[in-house]
């Protein structure tokens, strides 16, 4: 496989195009035809062979790109075909989105409170109703009360370890205000209408409609874009900062650490494989960025829960 350009639209937009000649394309339509299943069509042969190609082919390329380039890819490489002919070959092109000159200010020190969610009676009683059988239930009034206030510390505990959760995911997000330079706009943009799908998602799983949600956080449609666009760059650069802390304090993983990271390689954790060399780029940066998160969450404070639940009383109608 032949490298014939590699250039950037801007920093970190990074475009290639490379090529395969003939004998590489036919040696993948073989090894396709042998394959199980193997497509009958002429054109979905080919398609399949160009893509065997391009994944076994185009690893060492990629890997080659960024050791010359000192590249720190950030999003997988999407391929486009450009020419084709069983005769000659393909060409290809290739886009991917590298870490850009970005500068890293403070990455410590940072705190974000735990705020377990309020507790409604509602919630109480079907607990209790759910997990308790008639006799717990029929006690005393003082048993009644120890059994709800039983009840109301174990909902407090679950809801604690879960604020925790998305405290550290906070407070992780805030080192995007502290990362600073220019990003690709490109990349800028896919990672708003990613943000704008996982938040479309979430309010469908909660059965909340926009309207309601908009009216609830006083917001206009543009307030709420605007918010959006700001929330997702935001992580956008924390993403990034955490690598660039990686670099800072010396966690990147060794090549054995890599190594084993691939055997237990989890699609659901993961994502589905790639190629050899993008594959291990993304188990590294896993290891990196897991343990510079652990660093700042180290070097920074949660503040703690208040000691007892906020129970929200029933309204009377």
């Amino acid at each position: 496989m032949k490298l014939e350009h590699f250039g950037m639209a801007e920093p970190g937009d990074c475009r290639v195009v490379f090529s395969a000649a003939a004998e590489e394309l036919e040696a993948a339509v073989q090894a396709e035809k042998a394959a199980p299943d193997a497509p009958q069509d002429e054109d979905d042969l080919l398609t399949a062979a160009v893509n065997r190609a391009i994944l076994e082919g185009f690893s060492p390329l990629f890997a080659q790109l960024m050791k010359e380039n000192d590249l720190q890819p950030v999003t997988d490489p999407d391929f486009e075909l450009l020419a084709l002919d069983r005769a000659e070959g393909f060409r290809a092109g290739v886009q991917f989105f590298c870490l850009p000159p970005l500068e890293l200010g403070e990455y410590t020190g940072f705190t974000q409170p735990v705020q377990p969610r309020p507790i409604r009676e509602l919630t109480i009683e079907l607990e209790i109703n759910r997990r308790h059988g008639d006799e717990d239930r029929a006690a005393d009034a003082e048993g009644k009360r120890a059994l709800r206030a039983r009840v109301t510390q174990d909902i407090y505990a679950q809801r604690c370890q879960q604020a925790r959760a998305v405290a550290e995911q906070a407070l992780i997000a805030q080192l995007g205000t502290h990362v600073t330079g220019p990003l690709p706009k490109q990349l800028v943009a896919s990672n708003y209408f990613a943000e704008q799908r996982q938040f479309n998602l979430r309010m469908q799983a909660n059965g909340v409609n926009f309207d309601q949600y908009l009216k609830v956080q006083g917001q206009t449609v543009e307030e709420f874009r605007a918010w959006l666009h700001a929330e997702a760059e935001r992580k956008l650069r924390s993403r990034m900062g955490l690598l660039l802390v990686a670099q800072k304090e010396g966690l990147w993983p060794t090549e054995a650490e890599v190594d084993d990271e691939l055997t237990h390689w989890d699609a659901k954790r993961d994502g589905e494989h790639t190629f050899a060399s993008n594959d291990r780029r993304r188990a590294a940066q896993r290891i990196a960025s897991s343990r510079a998160a652990a660093f700042i969450l180290a070097h920074s404070t949660l503040t703690p829960p208040p000691a007892e639940a906020t129970v929200l009383k029933a309204e009377n109608r």
